[in-house]
């Protein structure tokens, strides 16, 4: 049966936010969710447990805390940069590597002109790849898998906002061209317009890793008529608690395809500024989507 685990970025933790001096120490983070009763997150974003690899692993096994899965986006349209994100990928890796083993979760990169387009289909696909690019792209990402698998770590596509790799379309573009496995983001496949529990049985084969959240109505609908962009959306609070959006979270917790998902499915309810002083707040909003999700799966 399906495991549950939490990330960094609930708590405010990940790569918009990594340079806040008022992030959550790493040993607060590890000790509040061992707490609560996790027993795995995610690694956040580089550097963020520690400067070293075995560091970290040292640090989350003390707090009794596996270390599951890790996050790299990729500007997968553009060559040069690609080869500069893809050398950048030993760093992302290497807590993974040192902890013996997990998933890689790949994106395609955030743009601006893509978070402008985030929630609207016309906006999408007025920006969207070319044939070419498409092609082109799934080539990259092929490369980008093989190179995780060779590390003796699996890998996820993980469909995100804001990117060319946003909506069931352009997933599936992806998915058809290579062999990568699958994340599916429930909160993240909402915003491109997708249906999750459709997204998530049409591809139960690839499907690897689950990122679980919900989505504000309002913000989305803001987010569709083009009053907020994504990088707005996110602090204004567009992941919400959970069963307060739009999001059919019972519905897709229901599916065998996921119940049965020899894997992880990760609480997320994403988050840009949170300091020590929020922790209670946070963690109250957590433990409450978490008791909805264990009643879910019930």
């Amino acid at each position: 049966m399906i495991k549950l685990g939490t990330a960094p970025v609930s708590w405010g933790i990940w790569e918009m936010t990594i340079d806040r001096p008022d992030l959550i120490p790493p040993d607060t983070y590890l000790e509040t969710i061992a707490d609560m009763g996790y027993a795995a997150t995610e690694t956040g974003p580089p550097g963020y447990l520690a400067p070293v690899a075995a560091q970290a692993v040292e640090r989350a096994n003390r707090h009794g805390i596996e270390l599951i899965a890790t996050f790299l986006p990729l500007r997968l349209d553009d060559e040069a940069g690609f080869e500069e994100d893809l050398g950048a990928l030993d760093r992302t890796v290497e807590v993974l590597e040192a902890s013996g083993g997990g998933i890689v979760l790949l994106a395609d990169m955030e743009t601006p002109d893509r978070a402008r387009a985030a929630g609207s289909e016309e906006r999408r696909v007025a920006t969207g790849w070319d044939a070419d690019t498409v092609e082109r792209a799934a080539e990259r990402l092929q490369r980008a898998t093989d190179v995780v698998r060779a590390r003796g770590l699996d890998v996820a596509l993980h469909p995100h906002a804001a990117t060319h790799v946003e909506s069931e379309e352009e997933s599936d573009r992806m998915l058809e061209r290579t062999d990568i496995g699958l994340c599916v983001d429930t909160g993240h496949l909402i915003v491109g317009g997708g249906d999750p529990v459709a997204f998530a049985k049409r591809h139960a084969s690839r499907l690897r890793h689950v990122h679980l959240k919900d989505v504000d109505e309002a913000i989305l609908g803001r987010l569709a008529r083009g009053e907020v962009d994504m990088d707005e959306a996110w602090p204004l609070g567009i992941f919400c608690e959970f069963g307060a959006g739009v999001v059919p979270i019972a519905e897709f917790l229901a599916l065998p395809e996921v119940r049965s998902l020899d894997g992880y499915c990760v609480i997320e309810q994403d988050r840009v500024a949170v300091t020590v002083d929020d922790m209670p707040a946070v963690r109250a909003s957590d433990e409450r989507n978490r008791s909805r999700v264990q009643d879910w799966l019930a």
